[in-house]
């Protein structure tokens, strides 16, 4: 993979840069190698900065790579992006960090993240230590149109989808206030969430239209299937206790379960569908918990 050179991120700590992947993505790197590296995954609309008290915490002890796919953040302007593309983008992610450390990340996934770190768990299980999954997005129902996180109103959903992704596009008054609305459903820390939207308002015009419409079901080009049944990692999920796309929690979890045994756990925290920002403190101790297994050498066997 052909990779621009690391650049300093100005805006970040000192200890941080930015590496750009082949595809138009990019990695927000901070730390030194040390203890199993962490590859976080954001969502639709998100960027490094949906994981950033996790990424900058866990950095003392190891390097973190915040991942940020093409039209996200910092990494440059795409025309328009679907699952297929973001998917190629995690891909990148995922292999560069592997070249720079030299082993398999756990990797973060949060919302749409967290379906592609499914993804990627599935795919390549050698490639993956382990999975932290933050409210992930999952079509767990089948494989159908329509069985996607909003189930069988994602058809009736599309011509609404459409509708708003194109006043997202213009950044029209009333997507913005549309927008800022739902966003404030995902927090319960009305603090966290002004926080996070200043950070979210970067993210305009909105360019993943054809992704916001492919959440309704149907994603072309991605290699859509039931993830969590093939997941042999451990792995750990938080759910928020007013998520926008619980529905399809039941289902995934009964699927790792299954599949894992004890070596996986799920844990219910009052919170948003941003958890991770919502409810930060808890979140982080979480994924220092988990990734202290693996630094033990005991995330193989046991309850996790």
């Amino acid at each position: 993979m052909n990779q621009t050179p690391a650049t300093p991120v100005a805006s970040e700590a000192p200890s941080a840069w930015r590496e750009t992947l082949a595809g138009g993505g990019g990695l927000v790197v901070r730390g030194e190698p040390g203890e199993v590296p962490l590859l976080f995954l954001h969502g639709a609309g998100g960027g490094a900065w949906s994981w950033a008290p996790q990424a900058v915490s866990l950095a003392h002890d190891r390097r973190t790579y915040a991942w940020e796919a093409r039209g996200h953040g910092a990494s440059p302007r795409v025309a328009d992006a679907g699952m297929a593309d973001y998917y190629l983008d995690a891909q990148q992610g995922l292999e560069r960090v592997i070249a720079l450390e030299g082993r398999s990340p756990v990797v973060a996934g949060h919302s749409t993240g967290g379906l592609l770190a499914l993804a990627l768990a599935a795919s390549r299980p050698d490639s993956v230590a382990g999975l932290f999954l933050v409210e992930p997005v999952y079509f767990g129902q089948g494989l159908a149109l329509g069985s996607g996180p909003f189930g069988p109103f994602g058809t009736l959903a599309r011509p609404f989808l459409a509708l708003l992704a194109r006043g997202f596009e213009r950044d029209s008054p009333q997507a913005r206030i549309f927008a800022r609305y739902l966003f404030s459903l995902t927090f319960h820390d009305r603090t966290a969430m002004e926080r996070a939207w200043l950070e979210q308002r970067l993210q305009v015009p909105v360019e993943y239209r054809r992704a916001l419409l492919e959440l309704a079901g149907d994603p072309s080009g991605f290699p859509l299937r039931l993830f969590a049944e093939e997941v042999r990692v451990p792995t750990r999920l938080f759910e928020g206790s007013a998520g926008l796309f619980q529905p399809q929690f039941p289902n995934l979890v009964a699927q790792l379960r299954q599949a894992l045994g004890t070596a996986f756990s799920h844990r219910l925290l009052s919170g948003g569908h941003y958890l991770q920002l919502d409810r930060e403190p808890a979140v982080t101790a979480g994924l220092r918990d988990f990734v202290a297994l693996f630094a033990a050498g005991s995330a193989a066997g046991g309850p996790l």
